[in-house]
């Protein structure tokens, strides 16, 4: 929106600069602290503005205030001596406030608030050090109005602490809260903090909900001693994942950081809304927002981004939840990078791989195909480690069937990416046939000499998995008995990457067709009998006959690119994804086939790539235009497009929970 400086504010005199400032950019005008309310409340704008009195800020609605500084000053500056005083001042200038600020004499610090619309405000902070020390700062805010507070998973009913960043097994374990925000509800609104990915604040993110204060403190550090962490050696199967680690940011002589927040205000009745208004808050904010989908599935690689700090390899990985700690799976990895779409970010996560997290499963089929894709695009790509990917690959190939090595000697299982799933030594796994394939496709573009006859072959193998009789993808070459959900993803991404089919039409067309006949109310289970009931003792809920939102959307995926009716296809889409957001929008690590509840991690890693397959097969089969799947969700999550920007209208929703 743009801004228009009322007369009030010209008839301010301004106060000389000194030291460091904070900027109010295309929100106020630079004016003395005391003056600053009577001036915006003359403007009478509708929508969130900033004001400050007596060195602390304000957040407003209108004129009504809704947020306030935790302290008397702008920033909650922390030092290892304890609570650092910031000297204030005040500048003019056009069409924005400056007030400097110095903390423990050797922190200079400057602030801006951006307008992004009328209802979300940037925070810049920027912080530069005069000699080596630590710090960190609470961006948190008091909340000024009644009503409920909320994280993430809901209403905050005593004080908690929260750390989205760590949670995992190297610091014993922790909160499940993902999504690194924090709000309150009052007559009907929402008004919220985001902050930034944890990739970005050095993976020190701290959250905590002080009812007795009604305080949020959204803070990057915590102030801990320092201390070694570690993955527990039960946790990961071949690796040390180890460093030393404490609560403080740390800064030398003369670097200059910077961390950014968002305030928004958001319709909300329920805590669905709340929860979606938090999406589009960050959404927005980075623009990556042509739907609620793309909100969704974008912010869900942004969020599980983490610098890499247990790992030498490269700055930065994608993490699978926030139970699993600083380590990168390489299929997860994979899809959050196509999630988040970022060169930058999928360079770092591709060279974040090393061998022992290539030596089973699809995971060396995956590294192929991934290193073609960051070549394409400029980036760095390691071929010592790509060799030993395409040599261990080759190496377990027999008559164009890969066939996985054990991982564990003692273990049948981590042949698939369905980990637990157990296939005897020799089997060759449907699932991984399909990235085979297409690995193949990417080692030739990479440079290695495969022959358009070792492709063929691969895909014969491929095609050999189906069972005729039954009409389905077996979940492997010697588990003919058993239907394999997960079987076709592998032929989707092939597809998306090289624009090459793999099985015949009438194979994936006959799969689908029984797969209707026989999946759950809730999804396809991605393993099960050929009747489609569980297979004996499995629950239903996870790699045992759970449903997995990227299997089931890539076989739809699948039957638009053998030609099967896009309007079809897209109607299955809603369907399933309905059933994933039935709880929360988010999308999980599996849903239950028996009752459709969510299990395991929220705002789950993978998931995130089907954005990018979706607009990919699209491309390649020349469907230009919006998707009408996602269109279709936006109408029944109540989301419209206004301003550049994605709103929320509760009133005009259906996809709700239940109970709500």
């Amino acid at each position: 929106m743009k801004h228009h400086i009322c007369e009030a504010d010209r008839m301010i005199a301004p106060v000389p600069r000194k030291i460091v400032s904070t900027r109010l950019a295309s929100l106020i005008t630079r004016v003395t602290p005391i003056a600053l309310i009577v001036a915006l409340a003359a403007c009478a704008r509708a929508d969130l503005n900033i004001a400050a009195h007596q060195g602390a800020i304000t957040v407003n609605d209108n004129d009504t205030p809704v947020f306030a500084s935790v302290t008397d000053t702008p920033l909650h500056v922390l030092t290892p001596s304890g609570a650092a005083p910031v000297a204030m001042s005040v500048d003019s200038g056009t069409a924005s406030m400056q007030l400097s600020g110095i903390a423990a004499d050797t922190l200079k610090l400057e602030q801006t608030f951006r307008r992004i619309s009328s209802d979300l405000i940037a925070r810049e902070v920027s912080a530069s050090a005069t000699v080596d020390m630590r710090y960190y700062i609470d961006f948190g805010w008091k909340v000024v109005q009644a009503g409920p507070l909320y994280s993430f998973t809901g209403e905050e009913a005593k004080s908690a602490s929260y750390t989205p960043s760590c949670s995992g097994p190297e610091f014993g374990g922790g909160s499940y809260q993902t999504f690194p925000f924090m709000g309150y509800v009052h007559d009907g609104a929402l008004y919220g903090v985001v902050a930034d990915t944890p990739g970005l604040w050095e993976n020190r993110c701290f959250m905590r909900f002080d009812l007795e204060n009604r305080a949020l403190h959204l803070a990057n550090g915590d102030g801990s001693a320092k201390r070694v962490i570690a993955i527990p050696r039960e946790v990961d199967a071949t690796t040390v994942y180890r460093a030393t680690f404490d609560g403080w940011q740390h800064i030398e002589a003369g670097e200059t950081q910077s961390f950014t927040t968002w305030i928004f205000k958001s319709p909300a009745k329920t805590l669905y809304d709340v929860q979606l208004g938090a999406h589009l808050a960050l959404a927005n904010a980075k623009g990556w927002n042509s739907s609620a989908l793309e909100a969704i599935l974008r912010n869900t690689s942004y969020v599980l981004l983490r610098r890499n700090l247990l790992r030498p390899e490269s700055d930065h990985i994608f993490i699978s939840g926030v139970g699993y700690g600083w380590k990168q799976w390489v299929t997860d990895g994979f899809y959050m990078s196509r999630g988040l779409d970022d060169p930058v970010y999928d360079a770092a996560a591709f060279n974040a791989v090393f061998y022992d997290r290539i030596a089973y499963e699809d995971n060396a089929q995956y590294y192929l195909i991934w290193a073609a894709l960051v070549k394409r695009a400029g980036g760095d790509i390691d071929m010592r480690t790509v060799d030993r990917a395409y040599r261990f690959m080759r190496a377990n190939e027999r008559d164009g069937l890969f066939q996985p090595p054990r991982l564990k000697p003692d273990h049948k299982g981590f042949r698939t990416y369905h980990d637990l799933l157990e296939y005897d030594d020799g089997d060759t796994p449907s699932a991984n046939q399909g990235f085979h394939c297409g690995a193949l496709l990417a080692a030739r573009e990479l440079g290695y000499a495969i022959t358009g006859e070792e492709v063929e072959k691969a895909k014969a193998g491929y095609a050999s998995m189906f069972n005729a009789d039954g009409g389905y993808m077996q979940t492997s070459l010697m588990k003919p008995e058993l239907i394999g959900q997960d079987s076709l993803y592998g032929e989707v991404l092939t597809f998306a990457v090289f624009g090459e089919k793999l099985l015949p039409d009438d194979i994936v067309r006959k799969h689908l067709e029984t797969t209707m006949r026989i999946q759950s109310p809730y999804g396809m289970r991605v393993i099960s009998k050929a009747n489609g009931d569980l297979v004996d003792g499995h629950s239903g809920v996870y790699v045992f006959g759970g449903s997995w939102f990227l299997n089931d959307s890539a076989n739809y995926l699948c039957g638009l690119i053998h030609g099967m009716d896009p309007k079809w296809v897209d109607d299955r889409l809603v369907w399933r994804v309905e059933k994933e957001l039935a709880a929360m929008p988010a999308f999980h690590e599996s849903i239950s086939t028996v009752d459709g509840h969510p299990h395991g991690h929220h705002l789950y890693s993978w998931n995130s790539g089907y954005h990018w397959l979706r607009k990919n097969v699209r491309a390649r089969l020349n469907m230009p235009g919006p998707d009408p799947v996602e269109t279709r969700l936006d109408e029944v999550l109540g989301i419209s497009k206004n301003d550049a920007n994605l709103t929320l209208n509760p009133r005009a929703a259906t996809l709700r929970p239940a109970n709500h």
